[in-house]
């Protein structure tokens, strides 16, 4: 339990056929009024009329604060949900000047004004008047019951603020009652929503969710995935060489960028399959946690995602990384180092069209591979004649360096590039919306921390996720 205070207080008893709280009728007015109550979820209506009455309609300065705890919310049928939400439309038309909170799960008592606070087993409901008030009446529930009332003496009630935010933090637990639910569709859309998530079933769905997520969360999946232009192998090998060695790459890593991607908006390469799993994992979570709806905002956002200069600047270094990493720094020397997989790709896929050829077939037809050696490393002489008549000697490789790119296996270049852009681009969205489920995953687990502390609950949890059965309640599992 987390302590709040201390204080000096007066303890009181008081018996059912004496008034709990007859101090207040002695009072026009009440400032800075806060109260806390309880009772059934189906007598709602008579609870805040009896506090309305006696209360609210007395609250001066400031709008009042009430909370009412309601038990058997989870168990309403469909009939008391219908009830509920005419008694919230009537009670949202009263209401304007307090802020009330309906909770399923608070059983706290508590009165709160001009600096004095009442705690203690009394409930502030018709049960705080004698018993026999109404007896001439068809009323048929006379509350008899011993209660104690605690009279805080201490002025600082900053503990009181504290208490609510406590209550308050359980979100998914209370529903706020507004103007705007004096719309009937709007108060039963309020019920509907208090109901499904004071079932139990919910606190399994909720674990269940951060689990998954944090699941999805560990294996780094890639949101954001680029797909690039078709570009043969020579111009990929030389661009990459180009960006490598200039002073200035960014002209050059512009021009690659326009001849490598089909788009410059990268919204388009978002992976929906992997987003499809993350909206099915949130969608048991309900609409309180403030994480979720910051989420759902960014993933169903769908501006333009561009590169700036500072991607831009990231991405020719990296470039420039691969680059060595590949030996592309030098084309020569990158030839030479595939040299067999070029040999290879000739002998599988020989283009008999080709100068180099010529010299490297056998008798039989076949391409020898010893000459074909030869015929890569190999140059010609050759003589031009000038308009003069001089002639002119010079030598041209048989397989140029063109040729022999072509023939590179490129594919983990190309897989290295791929991931080097996906890298960067998830910074423009992915990265983003990895953090923010991570952020929801941890305000489910911030609020169901007890849970989360008790092993044995937490191995009926993964039970019940493995769809094992046992001797348990149901309402674990089903609604209602």
């Amino acid at each position: 339990m987390e302590e709040l205070t201390s204080f000096r207080a007066t303890l009181s008893h008081r018996h059912y056929g004496e008034g709990a709280f007859e101090h207040r009728k002695k009072q026009h007015s009440l400032k800075d009024l806060k109260i806390m109550t309880y009772g059934s979820a189906k007598s709602t209506k008579s609870l805040f009329r009896y506090v309305n009455q006696e209360y609210l309609q007395h609250a001066d300065g400031y709008p009042a604060t009430l909370l009412i705890g309601l038990a058997g919310v989870a168990d309403l049928t469909e009939q008391e949900q219908s009830d509920l939400a005419i008694n919230i439309v009537s009670i949202a038309d009263q209401q304007r000047q307090t802020d009330l909170y309906l909770h399923a799960a608070c059983h706290i008592k508590l009165l709160s004004h001009d600096g004095r606070a009442y705690l203690g087993s009394q409930n502030l409901s018709y049960g705080a008047e004698p018993y026999f008030n109404g007896a001439n009446s068809k009323k048929e529930h006379f509350h008899r019951f011993h209660e104690v009332v605690l009279r805080v003496e201490d002025p600082d009630l900053s503990w009181v603020d504290n208490l609510f935010s406590l209550v308050l933090a359980d979100h998914p637990l209370w529903v706020k009652v507004t103007s705007e639910h004096m719309d009937s569709k709007r108060a039963r859309a309020l019920v509907a929503a208090f109901v499904e998530n004071a079932q139990l079933k919910r606190v399994i769905d909720h674990l269940s969710a951060a689990i998954d997520l944090d699941t999805f969360i560990q294996s780094s999946p890639q949101l954001m995935s680029v797909e690039f232009s078709s570009m043969n192998n020579t111009e990929l090998c030389k661009a990459v060489s180009a960006i490598a060695v200039a002073e200035d790459a960014a002209p050059l890593f512009d021009l690659f960028k326009s001849n490598l991607l089909p788009d410059p908006d990268f919204s388009w390469f978002k992976r929906e399959a992997v987003l499809e799993e993350l909206k099915g994992i949130i969608s048991a979570v309900g609409e309180g946690f403030r994480a979720k709806s910051a989420l759902e905002e960014l993933m169903e956002d769908d501006a333009p995602l561009l590169l700036d200069d500072g991607n831009d600047r990231r991405l020719v270094e990296r470039i420039r990384a691969l680059a060595t990493l590949h030996d592309l720094e030098s084309l020569e020397d990158y030839v030479v180092r595939h040299r067999g997989s070029i040999i290879h790709s000739i002998i599988e896929s020989p283009d008999y069209s080709q100068d180099y050829m010529f010299g490297a077939i056998d008798n039989d037809g076949n391409v020898d591979e010893s000459m074909l050696n030869q015929r890569f490393s190999s140059s010609v002489v050759e003589w031009d004649e000038d308009s003069e008549g001089e002639l002119h000697r010079h030598e041209r490789e048989i397989m140029t360096i063109d040729q022999k790119l072509g023939q590179v296996d490129t594919a983990k270049l190309r897989a290295d590039l791929r991931a080097l852009f996906d890298s960067e681009v998830n910074t423009l969205w992915g990265s983003e919306v990895l953090h923010r489920a991570e952020a929801l995953s941890m305000a489910i687990k911030k609020l169901y921390a007890h849970e989360l502390k008790d092993k044995a609950f937490m191995r009926f949890v993964y039970q019940l996720r493995a769809g094992k059965t046992g001797v348990w309640s149901a309402k674990w599992f089903k609604g209602g």
